[in-house]
């Protein structure tokens, strides 16, 4: 993972607004740090599936395990950014497990343009797959690369088999889409590393 200049730090990179973290006084409620700390542990376990099964794309284990993973650790990492803009848990509850609702709040705590650059400067590798890449140029798209990294459509996919009627958990017949993991893993990461400085371990 990388930084656009030597030496600047994520939280900067992405715009995190100053006030983050602030705590909500109710102490039976789940901490900022707490959150954070589920939403890492989580993060390593789907980095962990992911590195297993990358080259198998189309078997159960990626569509089972590994995206209920990625799934869990990006519905907690946007829950802990949320937490810490003093948003209660009653509120957080309201998302369920829909990361691109909670993302599209959650947008509104960092400048999402300075996101979206250190984002896409840190999947320059990933080239978009060929059924993708004609499906984009048939519509017209000219930056076909660009245009399949966008972080947030990946989240909406991942929604599709993650959150209702869960079909990542539960056995249901049909065609799915699938997210690409190492984009939703690479944003989430960004993510994660701004809230973590703020929040020295």
């Amino acid at each position: 993972m990388s930084l656009p200049n030597e030496g600047q730090h994520f939280a900067v990179a992405i715009g995190l607004i100053d006030s983050w973290p602030m705590e909500n006084s109710d102490k039976t409620e789940t901490s900022i740090a707490g959150l954070l700390m589920w939403a890492e542990t989580y993060f390593s376990a789907a980095e962990l599936l992911h590195s297993e099964c990358k080259e198998e794309r189309n078997s159960a284990f990626y569509a089972g395990p590994v995206m209920q993973n990625v799934g869990l650790s990006t519905e907690l990492t946007m829950k802990a950014l949320l937490r810490g803009t003093g948003i209660s848990r009653k509120e957080l509850r309201a998302f369920s497990h829909n990361t691109y609702e909670a993302y599209c709040v959650a947008k509104d705590f960092f400048d999402e343009q300075k996101f979206i650059n250190l984002f896409l400067a840190n999947t320059e590798h990933m080239l978009a797959p060929e059924e993708i890449r004609n499906r984009l140029m048939a519509d017209g798209e000219s930056d076909v690369d660009v245009r399949w990294r966008i972080y947030f459509d990946h989240l909406r996919i991942l929604d599709t088999v993650y959150d209702r009627p869960y079909r990542g958990r539960y056995v249901t017949p049909g065609k799915i889409i699938l997210p690409e993991t190492e984009l939703i893993l690479i944003g989430t990461k960004i993510l994660l590393s701004a809230m973590r400085e703020r929040l020295p371990s």
